[in-house]
């Protein structure tokens, strides 16, 4: 049976790269990641506040030097690297990049926590990067691809699936703790803080003023659906289903990343992008699939 939430996350998801290029285009990454998260977590908040009859509860002194390094780690250092990133690749590399994530997790599972890895997911890990490479190079195999200027936002795109690995393993402990809305409402709050004292000491927020309607759009699009109602519907799916099943739904994200960046942003589909995004997929599925989730989020 088809789960709306985890497919309405999923699209939302997807469109996020796009929206992102969309605001970038007169918003600094700092001010752009300030506004996505503090729209974000006031969402996530007020939800908790009503389903939960309270918010920021239970935490000890640990648990908040928990959610800062996450908060540096999965959303201030993740996002503004794919930021970045999208200034100088397209939306479509992004998605099919951030498919890689899972191996990543995986990788680190293995190394910190000691994980089992089996020559199935040894082929899948192999696979997957010669997908990535594949994406970068553009199906040109020689070492001057890497002067093109889009393969430096290709690979900051593919530094920031590490520190969603950091995030995912990093913080195993702490999220397991608590429930979805619990931890992920103050791990997004304070990567806003951080994201936003930088932003004020920068250029300040007169710019608000001047913003564009599409920009508007954008960044509402991100705070809200992306980084707000996304992740409630993720976590309410994985309430309900198996969350092998609902994992599955992310197999979906590069897809729609695709559709509508060629429609919305005009963006050209490589037969090389396509190849690559195929083996990179493969390679997830066999790294990682045990019956478990593949982990979300952005």
């Amino acid at each position: 049976m088809l789960s709306w939430p985890a497919l309405g996350a999923v699209i939302f998801w997807g469109f996020s790269f796009i929206a992102t290029k969309v605001a970038l285009r007169e918003v600094h990454p700092f001010a752009l990641l300030a506004l996505r998260f503090g729209i974000g977590a006031f969402f996530l908040l007020l939800i908790q506040l009503i389903k939960e009859r309270g918010f920021l509860k239970g935490f000890s002194s640990k648990d908040w030097v928990t959610i800062i390094f996450l908060a540096i780690v999965g959303i201030a250092g993740h996002n503004l690297l794919q930021a970045y990133g999208l200034l100088h690749t397209t939306a479509i590399n992004t998605g099919w990049i951030i498919a890689i994530q899972p191996i990543f997790i995986a990788l680190s599972a293995r190394l910190f926590l000691g994980e089992k890895i089996t020559w199935k997911k040894i082929a899948g890990i192999l696979l997957g990067f010669s997908g990535i490479f594949l994406i970068i190079s553009k199906g040109v195999f020689s070492l001057s691809v890497f002067h093109v200027g889009s393969t430096f936002g290709d690979l900051l795109v593919l530094c920031s699936s590490l520190t969603w690995a950091a995030f995912t393993v990093g913080g195993r402990g702490f999220l397991s703790r608590f429930s979805p809305l619990a931890s992920i409402a103050p791990i997004m709050m304070m990567g806003c803080l951080m994201t936003f004292l930088v932003s004020s000491l920068r250029e300040g927020w007169g710019f608000l003023f001047h913003l564009s309607l599409a920009a508007w759009m954008g960044i509402l699009f991100l705070g809200i659906l992306c980084s707000g109602l996304a992740y409630y519907f993720w976590y309410s799916a994985l309430g309900k289903r198996d969350s092998s099943l609902i994992g599955m739904y992310l197999y979906l994200e590069p897809f729609v990343t695709l559709i509508g960046a060629t429609i919305l942003l005009g963006e050209r589909i490589e037969p090389a992008t396509l190849l690559g995004g195929a083996m990179t997929l493969l390679g997830v599925y066999l790294a990682t699939w045990k019956g478990g989730s593949l982990q979300g989020g952005r």
